[in-house]
């Protein structure tokens, strides 16, 4: 009998074990963190060499994708958050991957890519302009080429017959090889719009204006690559007056090659809805010498100078601007920042420094702080409302420091010395050219809009802007 149970209980069946349930899974977690964060740029046709919207793509590749991101190389998004800087608000579409979403994708790599329950992928998100009012495009192309970069305008005319509200503008390169970055600026009615359109032959014309100033009020909009539309809420707006004109310089890069003709487009977004502020543009740094520019490494006899050595993995130039008098101009603040640089600049961060604390502000505060990619470069919209926005104010000094590493171990001079012919890197300093280099960060302001005409009077053509507002203009040129 013992031995008949013995042999009963070898030969049953042991119960069946239970797969550990999957941690994570293509369609309920990877795909709706790829659509959100990857696939605008990783799909068919576009910029991203690989796709990564169906399950065996993204398997094939999951490797190289979690590693650009554990690396804070993808998505590309160089701003910073560090001990010394760290900005007070997040930032508006920040694309970076949460630490939950991050160990989402490694769990699925490492349970073996589980595809879980058929559902539909979210939609990508498109980085186009929502809804725009009209596209401008010059009537004739121009065709860059030579060893020089060159600075050619064209005027594009919206054809506003009363004052019109832009919320949304966007560049559109024709030939994204050779546009270095586009300035986009107003020309209100008068003398002065009258001299441009004789000078550039007419509208929609391409002329050069890279040996006299750009024609400009102010400026509307800094566009350089990989950047995103600029795009508002109604509450505010840039002014756009009737009759006025739009100058787009476009900066050219043609390394030394023969292109086809470039024909860059512009849409435009406009709000029936009277703002609350004002949108405009200002830019502090690139300064040369003293006082803006401060004594850095290799300076002569402590005399500041805006030189970058050749061969050295980490210089830096340090710069304070301080903000003049701004006259009537109340409860300035600011919206955004921008940063530019070119090819071999690493890092680049700002701060501000009030006199003492202002309403909610801080005496001194982060405003930008980041890594530096040539061909990822965007605006950094603060996530905040706008009565919480940073102000800045006269006596406030900005503090801007950037950083380059000028080495042959730098992907982006080994770029430089191929486009100019050179063999090995050279000292660098301060100018428009791609060969040269810059420090400057670019703000958007919201300035208070003027109060909203009664229902019962014309629609105004035009409003009276702030004299002071000259103040913190830019010169286009400057961005150059």
């Amino acid at each position: 009998l013992a031995l008949g149970l013995t042999a009963c209980g070898t030969d049953a069946t042991e119960p069946p074990i239970d797969p550990p349930e999957a941690r994570a899974t293509w369609y309920q977690d990877v795909a709706p963190i790829l659509a959100g964060h990857c696939m605008t740029c990783h799909q068919d046709g576009g910029i991203a060499p690989f796709v990564l919207t169906d399950y065996d793509s993204a398997k094939e590749m999951a490797g190289v994708a979690l590693d650009a991101i554990d690396r804070g190389v993808m998505p590309p998004f160089d701003a910073r958050e560090a001990d010394d800087c760290t900005p007070r608000f997040d930032w508006v579409d920040d694309p970076r991957l949460s630490d939950t979403q991050k160990t989402i994708l490694q769990n699925w790599v490492d349970d073996g890519y589980p595809l879980g329950e058929v559902a539909e992928i979210p939609g990508i998100p498109n980085a186009d302009l929502t809804n725009p009012s009209m596209r401008l495009t010059p009537t004739t192309g121009y065709a860059t080429s030579g060893d020089r970069d060159e600075f050619i305008c064209y005027v594009l005319d919206p054809g506003n017959t009363q004052l019109q509200w832009l919320t949304g503008l966007q560049v559109l390169p024709d030939n994204d090889q050779v546009v270095h970055h586009a300035v986009i600026t107003e020309v209100a009615p008068g003398a002065d719009q009258d001299a441009l359109l004789q000078r550039s032959g007419g509208v929609g014309v391409p002329f050069d204006c890279g040996t006299v100033g750009t024609p400009t009020d102010f400026v509307v909009h800094i566009w350089t690559p990989g950047n995103q539309p600029m795009s508002t809420s109604d509450q505010i707006a840039v002014p756009i007056v009737a009759g006025a004109k739009l100058v787009m310089q476009i900066h050219y890069h043609p390394a030394g090659l023969v292109h086809a003709p470039d024909k860059t487009a512009i849409d435009l977004r406009f709000s029936q809805t009277w703002p609350q502020r004002m949108y405009f543009v200002t830019a502090l740094g690139n300064a040369f010498e003293a006082p803006t520019l401060l004594p850095g490494p290799g300076d002569v006899n402590g005399t500041p100078e805006f030189l970058i050595p050749k061969n050295v993995a980490n210089h830096t130039e340090h710069m304070r601007v301080t903000i003049p008098d701004l006259g009537e101009l109340t409860d300035v603040r600011l919206f955004s920042a921008n940063p530019h640089m070119h090819l071999i600049g690493t890092s680049i961060n700002a701060t501000i420094e009030r006199p003492a604390p202002r309403g909610g502000d801080p005496q001194t505060e982060c405003l930008a702080n980041g890594g530096w990619n040539f061909d990822w470069q965007r605006t950094y919209t603060y996530d905040a409302p706008l009565d919480k926005l940073p102000t800045i104010a006269a006596g406030d000094v900005v503090d801007i420091k950037c950083g380059w590493n000028n080495t042959i171990e730098n992907p982006f001079v080994q770029r430089m010395l191929e486009d100019s012919g050179l063999s090995q890197p050279i000292d660098v300093t301060l100018g428009e050219q791609t060969t040269n280099e810059m420090c400057l960060q670019i703000f958007g302001l919201s300035l208070p809009a003027p109060a909203e005409p009664a229902s019962n009077k014309p629609y105004p053509t035009t409003i009276e802007f702030p004299a002071a507002l000259a103040q913190m203009r830019v010169n286009p040129d400057m961005l150059q």
